[in-house]
């Protein structure tokens, strides 16, 4: 007997529901896993050190297999609600095309990992939100009521939007330009300490010293952790970014905005100041490793080569899960509607912290600083000194770093939290270096790179080898990051007349002028090339102005001081003079 049941009928159609819905559920893959990520990986070639075809395997992979699920899971729908299912799936793929190429208008700001507050855009909310909802009613109810023509049309048009993606990543395609070896800091040895001398620099981004203050007052049990160290509260900073206050720390050379930025920055790592300072280093039996983002110190690790000791040669991109994820947000970022947009919002840089390479270590920025050493311990040689350069996140987005310093994701922390939870890493970290019997011959210094925009200044803390304190001891001494390397060289022994001052040279009660700089950007000065920070589309195009000069200040007061001046500049475009930049940035 023949089995005619209704039930054989719908498992015998099923391959060809199973086809006719492949169309709009490609488009929605290849829109948000395929094209997007590599499109914003193709478009800053020069910032990143991989390519975009280093992604198509595994983004590639995805999009097939997401292709399938969603086509698959939209075949098993019964009669109509199949109709339904297949306008919802293509009004939601068109829409994605849709809101990436023609809706963000100038709400979607160049990332940096700050979520934005849409009230502060209601009618674009609003119609953006509209819009949405206009299209999906039409195709769903289009679904539900004409079946049949809209298979012809969710393949046509999906088979047109694909296409046109796929035209503009080719024509715009970068190749990967094989110039030299793929240099990389590793994080191997970020807990490896000598027996006999260790100097440990330590910076917490945007860590200022009202909110270091703030911290102590809150929670009275930090005072222990510092309280061997001499705290000033009056260090000024060369910059107001991390870049280039990194470089400056690391080469204690300014950035010459005459001429480009990569050049610039190669100038400064090649400068007789940063070889003078890691040859002294060096020539006391120090290791030199520098555990931070390359990017923002020196552009690329290259130019740390032959200085920076964890500098390795690195293989190919790894694309684990936590990148895939990452770069995936990225690309859906620039897709969501705007209500929608805070969900999946990431600071651009991170798709560099994540990056990991065949054959290296690689670091997060010490976001799982705490865990590594829990699972690492402290590893103790007789072989070098070891100076240990950590750069670390502390007061700056994103916030991923929960009360006693662990990493959480980044919806479950804040500001505050993170803060603290660096603060008790340190505690930790030192007690570790206490057990290991390497923390009172060390010498420890920790700072910012920069302040934030309640405080200008940053932190700035030592303690030196043999000294112990019952309690933290301040000084109003009017210090600035150009006395970092005077310090440390003066440390070593070595002749430090040509680098400036050191910490000790300056006093309460003493008067100095200091001088730090700020990004901005001025319509009467000429428009820049954006050569670094991470752009994933024409920022200009959506509002978004390139900055284009330094601001500078010059003051010989205090915190409250460079606090006046910068807020006159943000408010008013106002500085003691102005430094055009030749390219930016940021």
């Amino acid at each position: 007997m023949n089995d005619t049941s209704p039930r054989k009928d719908y498992w015998s159609a099923w391959p060809k529901r199973f086809l006719t819905l492949l169309g709009p559920a490609f488009l929605l893959c290849f829109t948000a896993i395929f094209f997007g990520p590599l499109d914003i990986v193709n478009s800053n070639q020069a910032y990143l050190t991989f390519s975009a075809g280093d992604l198509v395997p595994a983004f590639g992979l995805v999009t097939v297999a997401g292709t399938l699920a969603l086509a698959a899971i939209f075949a098993f729908l019964p009669g109509k609600l199949r109709g339904l299912g297949m306008g919802l799936l293509l009004g939601i793929a068109v829409m994605l095309y849709v809101q990436g190429s023609f809706l963000n208008g100038n709400v979607l700001q160049k990332l940096d990992g700050n979520t934005f507050d849409w009230h502060d855009f209601p009618r674009q909310t609003l119609i953006n939100s509209l819009v949405w909802l206009a299209v999906l009613a039409v195709t769903v109810v289009l679904g539900w009521r004409f079946p049949e023509p809209m298979k012809t049309a969710a393949l046509v048009l999906s088979l047109a939007l694909v296409a046109a993606q796929a035209v503009a990543l080719v024509t715009t395609w970068v190749p990967k330009q094989d110039d030299g070896p793929n240099y990389q800091l590793s994080g191997e040895d970020q807990f490896l300490f000598s027996t006999e001398d260790n100097i440990l620099f330590i910076t917490l981004d945007q860590f200022n010293p009202l909110i270091f203050e703030e911290q102590l007052e809150a929670d009275p049990s930090l005072r222990e952790t510092f309280k061997d160290f001499l705290y000033y509260d009056n260090m000024s900073s060369c910059y107001s970014f991390t870049f280039p206050s990194l470089m400056y720390l690391a080469t204690h050379h300014y950035l010459d905005t005459s001429v480009p930025t990569r050049q610039a920055v190669y100038n400064a790592w090649h400068s007789p100041e940063a070889e003078g300072f890691f040859d002294a280093l060096h020539d006391r039996g120090y290791k030199a490793n520098l555990f931070m983002e390359a990017n923002y110190a020196a552009i690329g690790a290259e130019n740390m080569f032959g200085k920076a000791d964890n500098v390795v040669e690195a293989g190919r991109l790894v694309v684990t899960p936590l990148f895939f994820e990452f770069v995936l947000d990225m690309s859906l970022y620039r897709y969501v509607p705007i209500l929608l947009k805070n969900a999946v919002c990431v600071s651009t840089g991170g798709i560099v912290d994540l990056s990991t390479f065949q054959g290296v270590t690689k670091l997060r920025i010490n976001y799982d600083f705490r865990e590594s050493l829990e699972k690492e311990g402290i590893s103790l040689t007789d072989d070098h000194n070891v100076f240990n350069w950590y750069h670390m996140a502390g007061a700056h987005f994103p916030y991923v770093v929960d009360y006693e310093g662990y990493y959480i994701d980044e919806s479950k922390s804040n500001r505050e939290m993170s803060l603290h939870g660096y603060l008790v890493m340190l505690d930790v970290f030192f007690q570790y270096l206490k057990d290991a019997g390497v923390y009172d011959d060390a010498t420890i210094i920790i700072s910012a790179d920069h302040g934030y925009f309640e405080c200008f200044q940053c932190v700035g803390m030592i303690k030196l080898p043999g000294e112990t304190r019952e309690a933290m001891e301040v000084s109003h001494a009017p210090i600035s990051q150009e006395d970092v390397m005077p310090t440390i060289l003066s440390l070593l022994g070595a002749d430090y007349s040509d680098y400036g001052t050191t910490f000790f040279d300056w006093h309460d009660g003493d008067r100095r002028w200091r001088t730090t700089r700020v990004w901005g950007y001025m319509t009467q000065y000429p428009e820049v090339e954006w050569i670094g920070n991470l752009d994933q589309w024409d920022a200009e195009a959506n509002g978004v102005d390139r900055y284009n000069v330094f601001g500078g200040f010059v003051y010989d007061g205090d915190r409250d001081d460079i606090l006046n001046k910068e807020r006159y500049w943000y408010n008013y475009g106002y500085a003691d003079f102005i430094e055009p930049l030749y390219d930016s940035f940021y």
